[in-house]
């Protein structure tokens, strides 16, 4: 990894940012997924300006933690999350995006009463990738205010190399949002973030557009 790296993730990252804020007319806001990258990919993203940056494994974002201490950082949980695992990352996490199951919520409230949710919601009966259905959403946003959350907005994923069905999902949560008065839209990546823009995304999940394939392990 060496200088002109670090230089060529910068730029890109830049580009991006002013295509989504242009294209959104400011209303959403480009998060670079760091998921297989390093600290000093995270330290690329500051330096533009990029202070929100997503994580999908709690043992990634709590590494990264220890090494970058520069507070301007505000970290969101993008990847299904384990209940175990809540405890340890309840002081790192600003925004959790992927809540879908009172289980989970008990255990974030424990911790952090007032936490940041999205709730991930499954418009896609092809892949089982998390998220709870639509009909459930209500009672999940009731749930979890009540226990003090701060229910943010909701998240969901596209269809892999399906562009209409991803449309067709992207616009479902689009009015779902709409209905239930929820200001943040979680949706789009790499792929179909432009789509997702189109559709009313408010923040865009994107890695490999950003820093290149990941290293396979």
């Amino acid at each position: 990894m060496n200088f002109s790296y670090i230089e060529e993730i910068k730029e890109r990252a830049q580009q991006l940012s002013e295509l989504v804020r242009t294209k959104s007319d400011g209303n959403a806001i480009l998060l670079p997924v760091t998921k297989g990258f390093g600290a000093r990919e995270v330290q690329a993203m500051l330096e533009v300006g990029l202070t929100k940056i997503g994580e999908s494994y709690a043992q990634e974002i709590l590494e990264k933690r220890k090494m970058i201490t520069d507070n301007r950082i505000a970290w969101h949980m993008i990847g299904r999350v384990q209940r175990n695992k809540v405890r340890k990352l309840s002081e790192t996490v600003d925004l959790w995006h992927s809540v879908d199951r009172k289980e989970l919520i008990t255990e974030i409230s424990k911790y952090k009463k007032n936490s940041k949710i999205l709730i991930q919601v499954s418009l896609n009966d092809r892949y089982q990738q998390g998220g709870c259905s639509p009909e459930n959403v209500p009672d999940l946003i009731e749930f979890a205010s009540d226990k003090g959350m701060n229910v943010e907005g909701l998240m969901t994923i596209g269809v892999d190399q399906d562009i209409d069905a991803t449309k067709n999902v992207f616009a479902e949560l689009g009015k779902l949002s709409e209905t239930m008065g929820l200001k943040e839209i979680s949706m789009g990546m790499s792929n179909d973030f432009e789509i997702a823009i189109d559709y009313g995304a408010t923040i865009l999940r994107v890695g490999r557009s950003i820093f290149g394939e990941r290293a396979k392990k």
